[in-house]
Parts: structure tokens; C-alpha cells; sequence
């Protein structure tokens, strides 16, 4: 695998990286001149922070069929990068990462003719990851593979996030709530993913910081303004000492980096209450 990455990076002129699905890097090129510090964090400790990797798989990357262009995130010292999946006998197994972007589509065809190589070294053994479905009326628990078909079970249906197979009792706990909060809330689809939960997820414990994460403290402060101002933009602007421009552009950048939509009202409470459990957290 060294050789190839090596090659590919002299090939892109871009610094290469892979690292398995449970966030290990597993092999890098010399890094070129673009390497930024979320990259060296990880190369160093031998594995993704937990908060890049919430970055990277928010912008689609373990669903992806091809490459995914993940955007900066200052406040986690990430560049632009490229994403693409690795999978062997139809399973997800890692990332190939390339900093900035590709440098033509020919290089993506090319890229995509020696994924399968790279696929087949990556050392997966049983920590492939998998989803666990769960339906309640008649009660049926499956685990398949993460990139698997989901099963087609009646009623209400909760699906976990994938997990590593020695986290699957976590996986269950998830569709469950995500079943069982499909059958109490019509505003949920009848099959509800655990990520389809917003504020739910909170208030079952996930942490509030990957609601926000990507986001500066300028930004978060911004955000509360305007959330806690009930979305008023004058009195948002007014109270920040903005002109309102200024905000409009702020609350696009806010809407790019957290990948949400601030018009929907779930969003909008997923955010609030995830910026008030911050807070709640500092209290000594």
C-alpha cells in the first residue's frame, strides 16, 4: 500500500492518506506543502480525531458511491479534502483521502481504477462496520453490513448509525429509539434513522458538540444570538453590532459548515438546545 500511495501523491502532487472505518490511519504519503493540522493531529496519534471524523461522515462520505468533497473547517484546522470510499467484496472498509482537489476528472478515473487495489490492503478483518434495524410491531432486530441494502421490515423502523461489530448493543440502542420515537412523533419518517432525530438524539445523550462542530466561536455566538432573538434578523443584527449583510453571510457560512438548513424548525432546535447544553456543561 505505501508504494501506491507514494505514487499517487507524486501523480496528484497532492499529500494521500488512508485510514480504516474505525478511524485508524492505516497509511499515508510523504505529506506535500497543503497538509494542514487536522491531518498531522491524526498521523501522529495514529488515528482521526472523533471530531473530524463527525466532520467528514456529516458530508456523506460513508454513504458515498464515488468522491466527496469535504469543505474546510477552520476551527478543526481541516483544508478541502477529497474523500473516497474503499470497499472490498462490497463492504466499506476505509477512505482514501487526497488534500484540496483533483486535479482533472481524468485523475478521478484514474483514481477510481486503483480503488479496488487499495480496497483489498486494508487490513478490515471483522471491524467492518454494520447498522442494526429494528421494528417494533411484530419486534424484529437485524445487523447487516453498513453499506448494505437496509431490509424492508413493516410498521415503524429505527436504523442505527454504522458502528464497529463490538458496538452493536450501541447500535441497537439507537434504532430503537429511533423506532420507537417513529411511532410517537408524526413529524418523523415511518423508517427513522438515528441521524433523522435532531434534538432527540440530544436529549438521549449524544454530545452537543457534534451539532456544532465546524463551527468558530465567532460563529456559535452568532448563532445563539440569532436562535435566542426567536430568528430576527434586525434584532439579531442589532444586538451583535452587525450590519445585517454581515449576519446574512455569517448564517450562510453556519449553514454550510453544520450541513443544516437553519429555515427548518427542527434544525433550529437541534441547534438551540445543543448551544444551551454547552453552556450547561460549564456550569461548575
Amino acid at each position: 500500500m505505501q508504494e501506491l500511495l507514494d505514487e499517487l501523491s507524486r501523480e496528484l502532487g497532492r499529500g494521500v492518506s488512508v485510514d480504516d472505518v474505525t478511524g485508524r490511519v492505516v497509511a499515508h504519503s510523504a505529506q506535500t506543502d497543503d497538509v494542514d493540522p487536522a491531518r498531522v493531529r491524526a498521523i501522529l496519534a495514529r488515528r482521526v480525531p472523533a471530531d473530524v471524523v463527525a466532520w467528514q461522515e456529516r458530508h456523506g462520505v460513508a454513504a458515498a458511491n464515488g468522491p466527496v468533497v469535504v469543505p474546510e473547517n477552520p476551527g478543526l484546522g481541516f483544508a478541502r479534502r477529497v474523500g473516497l470510499p474503499l470497499r472490498h467484496g462490497g463492504v466499506l472498509v476505509g477512505y482514501l483521502w487526497v488534500l484540496g482537489d483533483l486535479p482533472g476528472a481524468d485523475a478521478a478515473a484514474d483514481l477510481a481504477d486503483r480503488l479496488p487495489a487499495l480496497a483489498a490492503q486494508v487490513p478490515a478483518g471483522d471491524r467492518a462496520p454494520v447498522r442494526v434495524v429494528v421494528a417494533l410491531d411484530p419486534r424484529v432486530v437485524r445487523t447487516v453490513p453498513a453499506a448494505d441494502p437496509l431490509p424492508e421490515l413493516p410498521g415503524h423502523v429505527g436504523v442505527s448509525d454504522p458502528h464497529p461489530p463490538d458496538r452493536a448493543g450501541a447500535a441497537y440502542q439507537q434504532a430503537l429509539a429511533a423506532a420507537e420515537l417513529a411511532r410517537l412523533d408524526p413529524a418523523l419518517p415511518t423508517r427513522a434513522r438515528w441521524s433523522d432525530l435532531g434534538a432527540y438524539r440530544l436529549l438521549l445523550g449524544d454530545a452537543p458538540q457534534g451539532a456544532l462542530a465546524g463551527l468558530s466561536e465567532e460563529f456559535t455566538r452568532t448563532l445563539e444570538a440569532y436562535l435566542d432573538s426567536g430568528c430576527d434578523a434586525r434584532a439579531t443584527a442589532e444586538a451583535l453590532h452587525l450590519h445585517r449583510t454581515s449576519l446574512y453571510y455569517r448564517l450562510g457560512r453556519i449553514a454550510e459548515l453544520t450541513g443544516r438548513d437553519l429555515a427548518d424548525g427542527r434544525v433550529r432546535l437541534e441547534l438551540h438546545l445543543a448551544l444551551k447544553l454547552v453552556r450547561l456543561a460549564r456550569r461548575p
